[in-house]
């Protein structure tokens, strides 16, 4: 505990060094504090200094996000178009094969017909690119 008594410099009631809130009208005055200044640590006299790589040039930069964003979206793409393909190939196979079973009282009583298999089923796969330009002008 010190003895060190500064004043508030809201209210200007007196308050103690180590308070962190004045305690006539509430102020926050622990932002107040000077802090104490340590010594810097002495930097070793053998330290190798590491050159400083310059910075690539603006073209470039645009260039490799350009390139990212093209291929982030060539693989988001593919995996869209494996996807929507599979869902395709589901959907022509169910048209051509059909669902569900006859119930036990219509093969007691009706003769079971006979659908015939298709030698050979088609799925139609659709792609679609879609190319975005920005032109910047100044």
């Amino acid at each position: 505990m010190t003895d060190e008594t500064r004043l508030c410099p809201d209210c200007g009631a007196g308050y103690a060094g180590e308070d962190n809130y004045c305690r006539q009208c509430g102020m926050y005055v622990a932002a107040l504090r000077t802090l104490p200044v340590a010594a810097a640590p002495a930097a070793p006299a053998t330290r190798a200094i590491e050159p400083v790589r310059p910075s690539l040039p603006a073209p470039v930069k645009k260039a490799a996000a350009a390139i990212a964003v093209g291929t982030a979206l060539q693989v988001g793409f593919g995996l869209a178009g494996k996807y929507m393909a599979r869902q395709a190939a589901k959907q022509a196979v169910s048209v051509v094969k059909p669902k569900g079973r006859a119930t036990p009282a219509k093969r007691a009583t009706e003769p079971a017909s006979v659908v015939p298999e298709p030698a050979s089923a088609s799925a139609v796969s659709e792609t679609l690119i879609i190319r975005r330009v920005w032109v910047r002008r100044d």
